[in-house]
């Protein structure tokens, strides 16, 4: 065996032991057979002369997936550069929409995207359909179905197109502080209060009765610390209406016509409106995003949050005031014909795509697969300030892993996502789609308007976007978007 495999043999030793050490189900080890292919392809591309020996691959990434994508102390970028002879050139951009960098002049042949900008991106010509480049070498997203990535459809594809390396899972979780919920005097206090124990909430208007309870801005503690950002509204929003019906509630009809003028429309706007009334008071000011709640979370101001899985690594570190104290739990959701339904939905994501004007496009594509081998990418998950967060099977059961998150909240994790839904409209103008729903969400929060006029608001505008975008043509898309919904039902 070369060194690298000898090297694989011996974590495919070590690592059922640690595994379960930890408690955790061991699985099979494969890593490294990815990376170890994608470097042989660049290496018989270099030996035909179609890649030039000292080419350097020209990155645009933002300054968490530079942490994370090069490694701790660059281990990563060394390792590649070492093996391939290929430079890595990293550059920092701005945290904005990816289009925004892709229609300017730039020489970046991989970048990243929120899986919500896909069908902009697809439409405006701004990035690469890879399903070509995945057949050319024979990669396949759903090749190992035990150490795969965790929904691939979701992930990477818009439609039958793969346009995406997924190398970041983030579907929304609750958090909630789990001492005050244990505490025998709070739980007599809610009971007498509500005249139901203290248990996470299954309902969104169990979560609104919890926020509540424990909103004490006097005492320094606020009931939620829910993102209201004007920029980020729909996520917090979107996550409420797709319960209001089941299998789910979608948003728009056959024809096209917008479903959020209605009493699920409405009633989803009131429950995100009902939670800043248990949230400081400048919540709805521009750049009050994640980075405003994590931390007021994790400093113990705040009873409950919702974030993605990253919350869980920020609350368990050395330093946090919540460390030991808070737990991840399932979304809440509605009741219907006696069950309750549950969604949740992709937030932010940042993953692998390669602009259209790319110089060197199957270089990027593939140093993003060798990125997301599973041993590779296990390296990469978890890195101090980086946003790459689990995105394959095999990060949920890797003990590396596990002690950054703490194993509890990556099983919430693991199931949010049979239930999870795509993110945005799936729809070309989504940017503009969603422009208009945080506009009036933001305006309705404030109050400023009803949630019966925001919605009546948004739906009018969402109705002149699709005419000037051709309602036929939306039609399709939308057909063919939700057609490829994984509803868990």
């Amino acid at each position: 065996m070369l060194p690298s495999a000898l090297a694989r043999r011996a974590r495919s030793l070590l690592v059922p032991l640690l595994l379960s050490a930890a408690g955790l189900a061991a699985w099979p080890a494969v890593a490294g057979e990815q990376a170890d292919r994608a470097v042989a392809a660049v290496r018989r591309l270099v030996a035909a002369g179609e890649i030039r020996p000292g080419t350097t691959l020209q990155l645009g990434f933002k300054q968490g997936n530079v942490n994370a994508f090069l490694g701790r102390e660059l281990e990563l970028q060394k390792e590649w550069e070492h093996q391939t002879g290929v430079l890595l050139n990293a550059r920092i951009v701005p945290q904005q929409p990816v289009a925004h960098l892709l229609r300017e002049p730039n020489a970046i042949d991989l970048t990243v995207a929120r899986n919500h900008e896909y069908p902009d991106l697809v439409a405006d010509g701004l990035i690469e359909d890879l399903t070509p480049l995945f057949a050319e070498f024979g990669f396949d997203l759903d090749e190992r179905p035990r150490d795969a990535f965790i929904r691939p459809a979701l992930q990477a594809r818009l439609g039958q197109r793969i346009v995406a390396v997924p190398a970041d899972g983030d579907v929304a979780i609750l958090y909630l502080r789990r001492d005050l919920m244990q505490d025998p005097d709070e739980q007599a206090a809610f009971r007498k209060a509500t005249g139901r124990a203290l248990t996470p909430p299954a309902t969104w208007q169990e979560y609104e009765e919890l926020v509540r309870f424990f909103d004490r801005p006097a005492q320094g503690l606020y009931g939620a610390a829910e993102e209201r950002d004007p920029d980020g509204a729909w996520m917090y929003w979107l996550i409420r209406y797709l319960s209001q019906d089941a299998p789910y509630q979608p948003l728009f009809d056959a024809r096209m016509r917008p479903l959020l003028d209605s009493p699920a429309g409405i009633a989803a706007t009131e429950s995100y409106v009902a939670a800043v009334r248990h949230a400081p008071p400048d919540a709805t000011e521009a750049g009050k995003d994640y980075n405003f709640t994590v931390p007021l979370f994790a400093q113990g101001k705040a009873f409950a949050t919702i974030v993605t899985i990253a919350g869980a690594r920020i609350f368990n570190a050395e330093g946090s005031a919540v460390r030991g104290r808070f737990m991840a739990v399932p979304l809440p959701g509605q009741r219907h014909a006696g069950q309750v339904v549950r969604r949740t939905t992709v937030i932010y994501g940042n993953n692998l795509v390669i602009p259209r004007v790319a110089a060197n496009r199957k270089l990027a594509f593939l140093y993003a697969m060798w990125l997301t081998d599973p041993d590779i990418s296990a390296r990469s998950i978890g890195v101090p300030g980086g946003f790459a967060d689990p995105y394959r099977w095999s990060h949920l059961h890797d003990p590396r892993i596990a002690a950054v998150y703490g194993t509890p909240a990556l099983e919430v994790f693991a199931r949010e996502w049979s239930v999870a839904l795509p993110p945005g409209t799936g729809l070309p103008g989504d940017g503009e789609y969603l422009a208009a729903l945080d506009r009036d969400l933001t305006a309705a929060a404030r109050g400023e308007m009803s949630p019966q006029q925001a919605m009546a608001a948004t739906a009018r505008a969402w109705e002149a976007i699709t005419e000037r975008l051709g309602r036929a043509a939306q039609i399709r898309h939308w057909l063919a978007f939700t057609a490829g919904f994984e509803v868990a039902r």
